[in-house]
């Protein structure tokens, strides 16, 4: 059944109207139909009410579940009801039987309640708020049995909340630094050695790393995804769920050699219990009945668990804290660092079809430019360039007796303000929205005021002086005075920024 059916609510709603497998009138609505994937254990496609102990109340918030089936996904419209659960415990502690009995203090004590007895997060209370919010104001147009005055001017969740993004929400991704990448990459591929019987993470761990996936898109992977055509790379298949209401995109990967391995590994270790449950998912638990990982878990679950049992520590000495979006901040530094100008490969993969679609195309903007910001704009920064020393000392001065996380939040500010356009050997920070770069290619040269190199960039840097030097050997040697010329003045501006680099990393 397609969840249209429910764009017309009528104000009251027999009890024999079906809803998925179940009736209105039911205590527990059976949403198997509405939702697709077969990854879900049956228990995830259900609705209960029973815990509702008022007719009227529980009336109510079936009317506004139905509405909501007709808005967005059965699954979001699960989620919805996992929110409500916090006013049902409100309601049923405080013996509140009917929404009409609402009033703008009930809803003050409720927020109250969130914050002081319920020991939840901001984002969680928000929600929790959200719907209740929403419930009222749809209930009003709709004649349902909620307050009939504005309850709700002043307490709104947005007001209350904000908007309800937790402190640890608003903290930047940073890439994983290179040696505890290095570490954990080597302790996913021994990971045998530390837990036979946990495949999934170490694949997936993988994975992540050699693609810059999300760990959802991971989790998505089937039997059967990977193709290694004649004359062509190797790609595998991921789904992604579109952000509105249709059936999932199918995204096409490369796949290099770890990534092959690990999709075979899978294919081998998941074969019995695939046969089993008849999913065809790579990345399955069998723990009271056979299921895919849910993400959200993956990061607090199964890195927390991999990172001890490796012993895998920071500068600090302690155990990394390792959260899965980093593999992808990090698979975005290593493309950066490979001279792959990604603003070009965005654009111009964007307007290809599907067909040959790959983990480019995921990359946003705003994640390029963060980690050129961290790079360039850091406190530890070591950067070369006609204007480098003048970028240092006035980021020194804004960063001075500032906090780790105010240091954070300036460089994000500074990043929306620059431009980062990606070269070879470093980066133009030139914005092409003032106009046409009046000094041509100038910083081809390495003699350009908006050309900024940075040491993670030295090794290239060096291929090219290196270059140079032998073209200009070969030109001298066949006489070629503007050839040569032309290497000169290239070798010139290009060998100073080497030696600066150098120098710092000696600081």
């Amino acid at each position: 059944m397609s969840h249209e059916v429910f764009c017309h609510i009528p104000q009251t709603i027999d009890s024999e109207v079906t809803v998925g497998n179940s009736c209105f009138g039911d205590d527990l609505w059976d949403l198997s139909p509405l939702i697709p994937q077969q990854s879900l254990s049956p228990s995830r496609k259900k609705l209960k009410f029973n815990t509702i102990q008022s007719v009227q109340l529980k009336f109510t918030i079936k009317q506004y579940i139905y509405y909501k089936l007709g808005q967005v996904k059965a699954q979001s419209t699960i989620t919805t009801m996992h929110s409500l659960a916090y006013f049902i415990r409100f309601c049923r502690a405080n013996g509140i039987h009917s929404l009409e009995n609402i009033t703008r203090q009930t809803l003050l004590t409720f927020a109250m309640w969130l914050k002081t007895e319920c020991e939840i997060g901001k984002r969680t209370s928000y929600m929790a708020f959200l719907v209740v919010e929403e419930m009222i104001r749809v209930g009003q147009i709709k004649g349902w049995s909620v307050p009939n005055d504005d309850v709700l001017t002043g307490i709104t969740a947005k007001e209350i909340w904000g908007s309800g993004k937790d402190e640890g929400s608003l903290k930047k991704v940073k890439p994983i630094p290179d040696n505890i990448f290095d570490e954990i990459l080597r302790c996913a591929l021994e990971y045998e050695a530390y837990n036979k019987k946990d495949i999934l993470t170490k694949c997936g761990i993988i994975i992540q790393s050699q693609t810059g996936l999300r760990i959802n898109e991971v989790l998505s992977i089937k039997s059967g995804c990977l193709h290694q055509p004649e004359n062509s790379p190797a790609y595998f298949e991921v789904t992604l769920s579109k952000t509105v209401r249709g059936d999932p995109v199918i995204h096409r990967v490369f796949a290099n050699d770890l990534v092959i391995s690990a999709i075979q590994e899978l294919e081998q270790n998941t074969k019995i219990l695939r046969e089993r449950s008849g999913l065809s998912e790579l990345f399955l638990t069998c723990n009271k009945g056979i299921n895919v990982p849910r993400a959200l878990c993956w990061s607090n679950h199964r890195l927390r668990t991999f990172i001890r049992r490796c012993n895998i520590r920071d500068v600090d000495g302690a155990l990394y804290p390792l959260k899965s979006h980093q593999f992808r901040a990090t698979f975005v530094k290593q493309l950066i660092m490979r001279k792959i100008p990604i603003a070009y490969v965005m654009e111009q993969f964007a307007h290809v079809s599907v067909e040959m679609t790959c983990h480019y195309l995921t990359l946003q903007e705003n994640e390029v430019k963060s980690i050129y910001a961290q790079l360039m704009l850091s406190p530890n920064a070591k950067i070369a360039g006609i204007n480098a020393g003048e970028i240092k000392q006035k980021t020194a001065n804004v960063f001075r007796g500032k906090t780790e996380e105010d240091i954070d939040k300036v460089i994000e500010e500074l990043a929306e303000s620059l431009t980062f356009n990606p070269l070879p050997g470093g980066v133009c920070l030139y914005d092409y929205r003032r106009g046409n770069c009046s000094n041509g290619d100038s910083c081809f040269f390495y003699n350009c005021p908006n050309y900024i190199t940075e040491i993670s960039f030295l090794p290239i840097l060096k291929k090219e002086l290196e270059l140079m030097a032998r073209e200009l050997e070969r030109t001298k040697q066949l006489g070629y005075e503007r050839q040569w010329q032309i290497q000169y003045s290239r070798y010139q501006h290009l060998q100073p920024l080497i030696e600066e680099l150098e120098n710092q990393i000696n600081e």
